[in-house]
């Protein structure tokens, strides 16, 4: 079984993320502002009403969105896995490409987050049944007792999102390469590639999802202090999770273009990690023979 070098796939993917700037921006520059346009649009057209017909309006328009987005960063995802896997692009790829491997890569998309909210509305159904065997209130209104009952419906649920997790992860981490690299890859072959590994995966993604968490977190309070003012830190104080959500959330509103903006950068910033990470993890697994020395450099502009 072999194992992922965690460290080695980390300094590959900033490696070639800071090394190719202008092949992981050129690629996915367009699929960018596209995804940001999109989201734009989605929030101008949600209505604030609390009415059925509101919501039913509300997630047809969400799940247009989310579908639309799935499909622009589809083009982004192969472009950037064959920059790193040292397949020529042509000048195509700078132009919003879609052609039969972009549209595979949509329909693996597609049936990865498909399988994402399968597996999490399983967990939650196999953790609300144990909860209710245990006599633990859903609606999370009364005092838990602690008993061996309680205890059981707890680690059911641990075990429930835990498992879904790990599938997910395993599903998810190599699909895009998969998908580049082989004709018949995908969510099985992703999955299969990335048995014994987990925590390995769980590791790389810490590692790169670490700075765009931080511009996350910048971003948030920019747009804080400039929707609540100076004393933002003061209004928020005290405040519970769901209050800090909708300050935020009407700091977004308010700042809308500047939320946006940040958006493009992350796309672009998280697309070279994720896909460079994945493409040097797959290469990795499948090469017949060691050449690690190889895989730290990434391909130039011409290979």
């Amino acid at each position: 079984m072999n194992k992922i070098p965690v460290g080695k796939t980390v300094t590959f993917a900033y490696t070639f993320l800071f090394t190719r700037m202008g092949t992981v921006a050129g690629v996915a520059a367009l699929p960018a502002l596209l995804a940001s346009a999109v989201d734009y649009l989605v929030r101008s057209y949600t209505s604030p009403e609390d009415t059925e017909a509101a919501a039913g309006t509300n997630l047809l328009i969400w799940l247009a969105g989310t579908v639309t987005t799935i499909f622009i960063s589809s083009v982004a995802t192969v472009g950037i896995t064959r920059a790193a896997l040292g397949v020529p692009l042509g000048r195509d790829a700078y132009y919003f490409p879609v052609g039969p491997l972009e549209l595979r890569m949509f329909v693996a998309k597609l049936r990865f987050w498909a399988g994402v909210v399968a597996l999490l509305v399983l967990a939650s159904i196999v953790s609300s049944f144990a909860l209710m065997l245990a006599g633990v209130p859903l609606d999370g209104a009364g005092t838990i007792e602690p008993s061996a009952a309680t205890l059981v419906a707890l680690l059911a649920t641990w075990g429930a999102f835990g498992y879904a997790i790990f599938t997910i992860l395993r599903m998810g981490f190599l699909l895009s390469a998969t998908v580049v690299a082989e004709e018949r890859g995908g969510l099985q072959r992703s999955h299969d590639l990335a048995r014994g590994n987990f925590w390995r995966i769980v590791a790389i993604l810490a590692a790169l999802a670490a700075p765009i968490l931080v511009l996350v977190s910048v971003a948030t309070m920019v747009l804080l202090r400039a929707s609540l003012g100076e004393n933002y830190a003061q209004v928020l104080e005290g405040a519970d999770a769901f209050e800090v959500m909708r300050r935020g959330e009407e700091a977004v509103e308010q700042n809308i273009l500047l939320w946006e903006a940040f958006n493009t950068a992350v796309f672009i910033l998280a697309s070279g990690l994720i896909y460079g990470a994945s493409a040097y993890v797959y290469r990795a697994l499948t090469a017949k023979s060691p050449w690690e020395a190889d895989l730290l450099r990434p391909p130039a502009a011409g290979d």
